[in-house]
């Protein structure tokens, strides 16, 4: 009896409470004595920009305060025969367009285009630290044709489906010195680099107004083979140990990822939600070039990013394992229909690269255990704000004047807005 009174002072009477608006739906509540309606939304057509900055006091001297943005074009016809994804950040675009026929039974053509070009020489964070010698300028453009096959899933929300594709993708690696870079550095060969690529997403995510998971799961994961057409020596500067690079000709490398969401049995509320996550990567014969770059996003939960990797008060791409594993449980809160209080614990166990007594550098395994917190909230003008803190045990930091400790602050601001 007392818990029970202690749970319905924590939630209120379950017979009053508003049921959580879920994305994409209709819904009317009153906000201040005043009625409030949510139109409904169509997720088969959406055009939204982003806009957000990091800080990390202590972080990698160049990543310290950085700026970060996107503009995402959403498309899936109404025969839902079509569907056509892209992220345009300039120096960053993925593309991605899947068509079928309704005599294809699920069987679809996949179409593909990534690439990366930063006019910029890109050195290397050890332990928080610059290492400048290694700095140079490196790009790449991929396209990619296969099939694919999709498979609605319950609840049936548009983006509710199982979907496996195999796709051959050509691309290109190009190379430049930087004004950096250490004169003994050797810069790696232009290189014709092919890869396969074998990917599944299974989602049957019901997502709320704020398209944040509300209940149920995603699973899937990426499998590529890589070989390069002409790879010679480079690098050979010290501390850094000289490639492989016959092993480098060839790669491969995995990641699997899983997502689910839900309330607690004896709290009979929505309020309430409970998200796990666990993500996983593993490569053989990897560099920096073709390896996991983490953390691979801030935030978001759409069908494709939700994929992508979070790692706490970590600049983007800092680190550059070859295995990793990391593990998420978050708490939210509805507050309002639009406020969404968070709290997130993580660990992770990350290869990374570490000074050694000798003055060397080695890859090792560690472990970093993080704590962050934040709010979701709708905003004027019809758009997103995320604020959030973080704090990480694991990763080091360079305070300048001594030797790197471990444990980094993190914040970010995250704004988004979607065009009707």
């Amino acid at each position: 009896m007392l818990l029970t009174c202690v749970l319905r002072l924590f939630t209120g009477p379950a017979d009053a409470e508003e049921p959580t608006p879920l994305a994409g739906e209709e819904f009317h509540t009153e906000v201040l004595g005043e009625p409030v309606t949510v139109p409904p939304r169509d997720r088969k057509t959406v055009t939204a920009a982003s806009a957000g900055i990091a800080y990390l006091p202590d972080g990698p001297s160049f990543y310290q305060v950085l700026p970060f943005g996107a503009f995402y074009v959403w498309r899936h016809s109404d025969d839902y025969k079509e569907r056509f994804r892209g992220s345009f950040s300039v120096a960053v675009n993925d593309v991605a367009y899947n068509v079928g026929s309704h005599s294809s039974n699920g069987w679809e053509l996949r179409f593909t285009f990534n690439n990366m070009i930063i006019p910029l020489g890109r050195a290397e964070y050890v332990e928080g630290q610059i290492i400048r010698d290694v700095e140079v300028e490196w790009n790449y453009a991929f396209a990619g044709v296969g099939l694919a096959y999709r498979k609605w899933l319950a609840p049936g929300q548009q983006d509710n489906a199982l979907e496996v594709s195999l796709t051959y993708e050509p691309g290109y690696r190009w190379f430049q010195r930087s004004k950096g870079t250490a004169r003994g550095f050797i810069v790696p060969t232009d290189t014709y680099e092919g890869r396969l690529h074998a990917r599944l997403r299974t989602d049957a995510l019901v997502r709320n107004v704020m398209e944040l998971p509300h209940r149920g799961y995603a699973f899937g994961g990426d499998f590529l083979y890589g070989h390069r057409a002409t790879w010679g020596r480079w690098g050979g500067v010290a501390p850094f140990e000289s490639p492989n690079v016959e092993q480098e000709r060839d790669y491969l490398m995995g990641s699997v990822y899983a997502v689910a969401a839900g309330g607690l049995p004896f709290l009979n509320t929505e309020r309430h939600r409970f998200v796990a996550s666990v993500y996983g990567g593993l490569g053989r014969h990897l560099d920096r070039f073709s390896t996991f770059r983490l953390p691979g996003r801030p935030t978001g939960y759409e069908w494709e990013a939700i994929s992508l990797p979070i790692l706490p008060s970590v600049a983007f791409n800092e680190l550059f394992p070859t295995r990793y594993a990391l593990a998420h449980l978050e708490y939210r809160y509805q507050a309002m229909f639009f406020l969404y209080p968070y709290a997130r614990a993580s660990w992770g166990l990350v290869e990374q690269l570490r000074f050694q007594p000798n003055g060397g550098i080695r890859r090792q395994m560690d472990e970093m255990p993080a704590l962050s917190g934040g709010v979701v909230s709708g905003a004027p003008w019809k758009s997103l704000i995320e604020l959030n803190y973080s704090y990480n045990f694991g990763i080091y930091s360079d305070r300048g004047g001594g030797p790197p400790q471990p444990g980094r602050h993190g914040f970010f601001v995250f704004w988004s807005k979607e065009f009707r």
